[in-house]
């Protein structure tokens, strides 16, 4: 656990010491690793990483849906106050359904294709929430005009509200009829049905062209402008992420390995894969290539010993490739892993110039230690 994580001063979630692993048959997945997070109430928090890094397991823990073998989940997740270990079954499903909604991350797979849109949207409105209604209870309202027509208006006004073009028409389409933004739109619609307290959106507008995911971004943007609602993002895009958070965790290889405001990452950011995130954005001038980091997130199978970075990182040394480094408060807002930032540690903070420059440099040019040769 990270017992310095920044924490806000009235969380709606908390996450502490959260793990993640899968029995396979190459050995056990180590994927997430002692996990610590929260999301304050109305704030917009986001997890960044590259694909692979752990971002979607980490929520999907959070929600429940990784309760059986051959998942492992272990670690202690809170939302307002109650820890969700305690709730029954029964009892979580509902506040799945209720209190915390979520966008998942293909839209054109997240909708039942033998239904129409409208139905399921409809069933949201009226069943959401709820475990299991009995049989006898559902016809009778499924079949209730009255309800069925209250919720229907509600679908159609959340669809209007969500900017669906020609909402009447969507209700009556089965989701292979329509786009990949339209199905977005409708699930963006679905979760928001219950008016939960918090909102995880998972890689909103992966599988969309850009002028559609830019419609979808600055549609996000207002119904965070417009409601009280807390959100969970996840993304492995920094300009998504630079658009909406307020405060930003950077994850790699299962674990977070920094966590600050937006504005703290972006223009202070402290750990090198962080500033490997930053120096790998193309740049309007120069070699628009450089900078990227070569290698790849970890195989959990056999991750690294010490820091899980240490393989890709051009500061490695002996020290971070036997422990991990703890996690050190940098300031109020933020946090970092890297031995860089243990208090014994003199060492100088490199800067994202600095990494961009090491991250281009011809590997044999760096040295075991993690300082480079001579490059005259």
């Amino acid at each position: 656990m990270n017992p310095n994580e920044p924490v806000p001063a009235d969380p709606i979630l908390e996450v502490h010491g959260l793990s993640v692993g899968f029995e396979g048959f190459d050995g056990y997945a180590d994927v997430v690793d002692d996990v610590d997070l929260s999301v304050g109430r109305g704030e917009v928090v986001t997890i960044v990483g590259e694909t692979g890094c752990g971002k979607s397991v980490t929520t999907e823990a959070i929600t429940g849906i990784l309760n059986q073998p051959p998942a492992h989940v272990s670690g202690t997740v809170r939302f307002d106050g109650t820890d969700l270990a305690t709730l029954t079954e029964t009892e979580r499903a509902e506040l799945n359904g209720d209190r915390i909604s979520t966008v998942f991350q293909d839209p054109m797979s997240s909708l039942n294709p033998v239904f129409t849109i409208g139905e399921q949207l409809t069933d949201t409105a009226q069943f959401g929430g709820e475990r299991s209604t009995g049989l006898l209870s559902y016809v009778r309202r499924r079949h209730s005009r009255t309800d069925r027509k209250q919720a229907r208006e509600r679908v159609l006004d959340l669809l209007r509200e969500v900017q669906m073009p020609d909402p009447e028409s969507v209700m009556e389409s089965y989701p292979t009829e329509l786009s990949g933004g339209m199905c977005q739109r409708a699930l963006i619609a679905q979760a928001l049905l219950n008016e939960p307290d918090l909102l995880i959106a998972d890689e909103l507008g992966t599988a969309l062209d850009v002028t559609v995911h830019d419609q979808i971004l600055a549609l996000l943007s207002e119904i965070i402008r417009d409601r009280d609602m807390s959100i969970l993002m996840i993304t492995h895009n920094l300009g998504v992420a630079r658009q909406l958070s307020d405060r930003i965790y950077i994850m790699y290889g299962g674990r977070i390995v920094e966590t600050g405001t937006t504005h703290e990452i972006f223009e202070r950011p402290k750990h090198p894969y962080t500033q490997g995130l930053l120096a790998s954005i193309p740049q309007l001038s120069g070699d628009a290539m450089a900078g990227g980091i070569d290698g790849s997130v970890p195989e959990y199978v056999d991750p690294p010993a010490g820091c899980r970075f240490h393989p890709r990182c051009p500061y490695a040394d002996e020290a971070c490739r036997s422990d991990r480094p703890p996690f050190e408060t940098v300031g109020d807002d933020a946090g970092v892993e890297c031995v860089r930032y243990a208090p014994d540690d003199a060492g100088p903070v490199p800067t994202v110039a600095e990494t961009r420059r090491r991250l281009s440099a011809d590997p044999e040019t760096i040295s075991t230690d993690g300082g480079t040769g001579d490059q005259s």
